[in-house]
This record gives structure tokens, sequence and C-alpha cells, in this order.
């Protein structure tokens, strides 16, 4: 048998992860959530993100990794799933996979599964392989852009993770888009311009692999928004009326009652919405933080960011409603990569409002991304620091840039 081949259904795929051609030079980005992903057996891990976020790379990346690890080629079984039509294809093709391992002698086993969303109840394979005791000594690590249908399903697996983690693929961090532009840039005097520039085109295009490579895949994303909507049951046109009132006020505090208000709905059904696109990764909700006591007020109103700077490109195609301004995408995305580290809302001391308070901290950050910008000072409660991000650091603030470049989101 070669060394160079790796099993995939019922066919040995020849040199689709030659070591030599991937080698680190091919990758200026390692995703730190490679280290994230348990590798000791038993484990069922679970990829989630946005469509094209980088999920199926970091899959073949943890191939090359065994692999460099000197695992042998059959111990590692790829399937990509979107050809798979259901649960029981998937576990015919898992078992012959696994028939032909032990003819081998091989004893364990990295099983990967690639957008297995696209499979009809395939949590039903993997539930019955873990219970039938057959890959109790295997890894098995599963993607899906269809992150609603992952996040319900894993609900199916009580007590059979073994030493499985859940990880989140997010777009690029601003500080992550820095080195794959140019891994040579420190953050010193010196590279501060070519810093800021980079910043002025991360707000335009974001951190979504597809948009950094020169592509336009607004209408990739509109479409996974609307296989996401469609595949969980509920009703696109309701969809885009909320998103379109989202994105026509973000991100002023707003209610699920004035939403539904104005589109004729029952609050509950828009705060159902609301959680489906959160857990889409497509927007990102900000309850009020009581500053006395760091707990979340959750009959306050809400403010509502998107995700990557790209979505208010696509959300902004797709309904018609203007795109917001600069300074409104900065705040979304100062929001954005603060919710990667840190439990976040917002709050207001008297007729102050602080854009971004995280927790357990309780440090505020006010956004005011403009020329000649005054630092906010503003002490309340357990809240005893604010940093205001600007966009040129005048006036003892911080360039927002800087501090996102730094920000290891």
């Amino acid at each position: 048998m070669e060394e160079n081949i790796w099993w995939r259904g019922k066919d040995y795929i020849e040199d689709d992860i030659d070591i030599k051609k991937w080698n680190s030079a091919k990758f200026k980005w390692i995703p730190k959530e490679m280290d994230k992903v348990s590798l000791q057996p038993f484990s069922l891990n679970f990829i989630v993100g946005p469509r094209q976020s980088g999920k199926t790379t970091l899959i073949k990346l943890l191939i090359k990794r065994l692999l460099e690890l000197n695992h042998h080629p059959l111990s590692i079984f790829y399937c990509s799933c979107d050809l798979v039509s259901d649960y029981e294809e998937l576990l015919k093709r898992i078992r012959e996979y696994l028939r032909t391992r032990r003819q081998e002698g091989i004893k364990s086993s990295f099983i990967f599964l690639d957008e297995v969303t696209f499979v009809k109840d395939w949590y039903r394979a993997v539930k019955y392989l873990i219970d039938s005791g057959e890959v109790l000594s295997d890894v098995f690590t599963i993607s899906g852009s269809s992150s609603l249908a992952i996040l319900k399903q894993k609900e199916s697996f009580p007590g059979r993770r073994g030493n499985g983690t859940d990880v989140v693929l997010y777009p690029l961090s601003f500080s992550n888009y820095v080195k794959v532009i140019n891994p040579r840039i420190e953050i010193k005097p010196g590279w501060y311009g070519e810093i800021e520039e980079l910043f002025q085109s991360y707000i335009k295009i974001g951190g979504l692999p597809p948009s950094i490579n020169g592509l336009s895949p607004l209408k990739t994303y509109i479409d996974w928004i609307i296989y996401e909507i469609n595949k969980v049951g509920r009703d696109e046109t309701l969809a885009k009326q909320i998103l379109s009132a989202i994105l026509s006020t973000t991100p002023s505090k707003i209610s699920y009652n004035s939403i539904a208000k104005d589109i004729g709905v029952n609050h509950r059904t828009v705060a159902e919405y609301i959680k489906l696109f959160n857990d889409m990764f497509l927007t990102l909700t900000l309850h009020f933080i009581d500053v006395n006591t760091a707990y979340f007020n959750y009959k306050k109103q809400i403010k509502i960011h998107f995700l990557d700077p790209l979505f208010y490109d696509a959300i902004s195609l797709w309904t018609g409603v203007k795109k917001p301004d600069e300074p409104i995408i900065v705040e979304g995305v100062v929001a954005s990569h603060l919710s990667r580290i840190y439990n976040i809302g917002y709050t207001e001391v008297g007729k102050e409002e602080i854009d971004v308070v995280t927790l357990p901290e309780v440090v505020g950050y006010e956004v005011k991304y403009r020329e000649r910008a005054r630092q906010v000072k503003v002490i309340a409660g357990k809240m005893k620091k604010v940093i205001t991000l600007s966009k040129n650091g005048e006036n003892d603030t911080v360039p927002v840039h800087l501090f996102l470049a730094e920000l290891n989101a």
C-alpha cells in the first residue's frame, strides 16, 4: 500500500494531501482553533461557524499534522458529506472503512465528517456507531456550515462526547488578517501606517477567506442565509423583514416589541428569529449590563451588530436597506472581536451610553471613530475603566486599528 494515500468512502485518494506540497509556507495563517480540537480517543468534536469560514481547511491542516506525526495514512478517514444522501449511506461508508482498517491491523482512527449537515439524519449513524462500541478507540471530528443543525443535533449525544470539544471558527480577526496579509508586520512604530491601511481594507471586506482572496461572495452568503432559514422551517420573508429592521437601526437600542410592531408579528417571534441569526453566527446581540451588580438585565433594550463586515454588504444587497457608515461598522467589529474573548453587553451611566462592556472584568469600551475624538471619562459601580477607541489616537484615546491588531481574538 502506498504511504501517501488516505481513505475516503469506497476509494483510495492518492496524494490529495501530499505533505511536501502542503508545507507550512502555503498556509500563512495557522488557526489557533487547531489546538482546541481533541485528538485523544475517544472524542466527538464539533466544528461550527459561518459558511466558508475555513472549516474544511482547518480539517485538512489537522490531517496534515497527523501525517507529520507519523500516523498511518489508513488511520485517517475523511468524508466530504455533500454527496452522501442519508445516514444509512454514511453508516455504510464508515463501516466499510472500519472493516478495511481492521484488516490492516490498525486499531484507532481519526474520522472526519465534513459538512455533515448535508446528510439527512446524520447523527443517527454516528450515535449508532458509538452505542455499538465500534468506534470507542477513535476520534470523530464533525463540521458543518449549517451551524443551527449541528448545535441542535449535538444534543443527541449526552454522555457520548468523551474528550470531545466544541470549536467555533469565526471569520478572521483583524490581528490574524494582518498576519495573513503581511506576516512581517509588528505592532510598533514604523508599521502603524500600514496597519491603519489594512484596517481600512478589513472593515470593507471582513475576515472571511473568499472575500480576503479577492472573490465577491455576497450571493453565496445570501444563499447560505436563505438555506439556513428554510432548513429550520422559518419564513424567509419574515426573516428578511427582521434583518432589514436590524440593519436600518444598528447600533441603536431596539426592542423585540418595536420590531414586532413595525412588522406586525408577535414579539416572541422576533426574539426567536434573532436567536436564530445569532446561532448562525450572522448577528451578535448585546444585552444591558448593570455595572453596579455586573449582571445582565434582560428586560432592557438590546443592541445588535453583524458578526463580520461582509455581512453588512450581504444583508444590504438582499434587503435593499442602505449599508451603515464606517463608524457603525467599526463599532460592530470591536463588539464582535471582544465577544470572542469575553461575555459582553452595553451599559448606560446617566446620559452616557458605553458601547461595549466586558465581563467579568467590567471594562467599558467606547468607539469614537472620527477625527478629534475625546476620551470618555466614566466611572460607575464596578466599572472603573472605560477605554475610548478612536480613529487616530488623539486626546488620550487608543487607535482602534492598533487595539484590534494586538487583541488576540
